[in-house]
């Protein structure tokens, strides 16, 4: 039996094809998809994209999406206690779910800080994972960034959540808008600007490559908009986990927008868990967001991690 007709593939803090099924137990909602399936009696979506190979996808968020915008500070005070692994545990868990319902070997997908929870997975023992996706994503182990209380607000100095989320609907809405940061003619300007020039990415189009037109500024605006405001301190705070027993297939891909350590760091974490099989594809001119949204990011990272899930053995 060909591979691609039994793979299933669970993407950690992936973006869900499907709305999932209503708080009053109704039908799921699908949007850009071509199928509607029921597993454990709740409608789920089937996206065309990888179902056309014959790989099941799975879409798990982080728990972060179940805490408002708008928590008071002294909510947040539960989020202390939410470390790497219980995100790891939650991966687990989804993983788990998976396999109940979908036989076949099992790959892991991750982007940014999903990946690195999907190494984590990995180097339980028990968990037989059939291979690895890596989208921009390393190992990851240290300190939380200096700074006080349990959780890290995606809205920074240079641009509250307020603003933000502002900017954001603008962009959306129409880029050409007057723009509600000053200093630029419009709102895409706006947005481009901050996102080529954030210094936690090194400034120079590590977040987006915006300059370049890796990707639309309307599509990254939309990608942002679905992100949590709220990230637990804690789960930044984790030794890094120790190397698998065993090496396991691993397709990685790398920006290049970050500079050569970032790179090197995609690089290492690869082959440290999949061994020298490991394949690694740099993506020149690539910030860490094109990744996703890029507007060759269908050609240079979909299509070949389904020519990969697809010639997996």
């Amino acid at each position: 039996m060909r591979a691609a007709y039994v793979a299933t593939l669970v993407l950690v803090a992936g973006t869900l094809a499907c709305r999932g099924p209503r708080p009053e137990g109704g039908a799921a909602s699908c949007t850009h998809v071509q199928a509607e399936r029921q597993v454990y009696g709740a409608a789920l979506c089937e996206d065309v994209y990888l179902a056309a190979a014959g790989v099941r996808t799975w879409g798990l968020d982080y728990r972060t999406h179940a805490v408002p915008a708008d928590t008071p500070a002294a909510d947040l005070e539960a989020l202390s206690r939410w470390t790497a692994n219980l995100f790891v545990d939650d991966a687990a868990w989804a993983a788990a779910f998976v396999r109940g319902a979908d036989a076949g070997p099992l790959y892991v997908a991750g982007f940014s800080q999903g990946a690195a929870f999907a190494y984590r997975l990995a180097a339980r023992e028990g968990e037989a994972l059939a291979g690895l996706l890596v989208l921009d994503g390393a190992v990851s182990g240290g300190r939380a960034p200096a700074g006080g209380g349990p959780a890290i607000d995606v809205g920074g100095s240079r641009l509250p959540f307020a603003e933000r989320k502002q900017l954001l609907s603008d962009v959306i809405a129409d880029p050409r808008r007057p723009s509600s940061v000053p200093g630029f003619a419009s709102a895409g300007a706006a947005l481009a600007d901050i996102l080529f020039t954030a210094q936690s990415f090194g400034g120079h189009g590590g977040l987006a490559n915006t300059r370049d037109g890796v990707s639309d500024v309307q599509l990254l605006a939309t990608l942002l908009a679905s992100y949590d405001r709220w990230w637990p301190r804690a789960a930044l705070d984790a030794q890094a986990p120790p190397r698998p027993s065993r090496t396991l297939p691993v397709l990685a891909f790398a920006s290049t927008g970050l500079g050569p350590e970032w790179v090197k760091r995609v690089h290492d974490s690869a082959e440290a868990w999949g061994g020298p099989s490991a394949v690694v594809r740099d993506l020149p001119g690539y910030g860490h967001l094109d990744v996703l949204v890029g507007r060759r990011a269908a050609q240079d990272v979909f299509e070949p991690a389904r020519d990969w899930l697809a010639g997996a053995r």
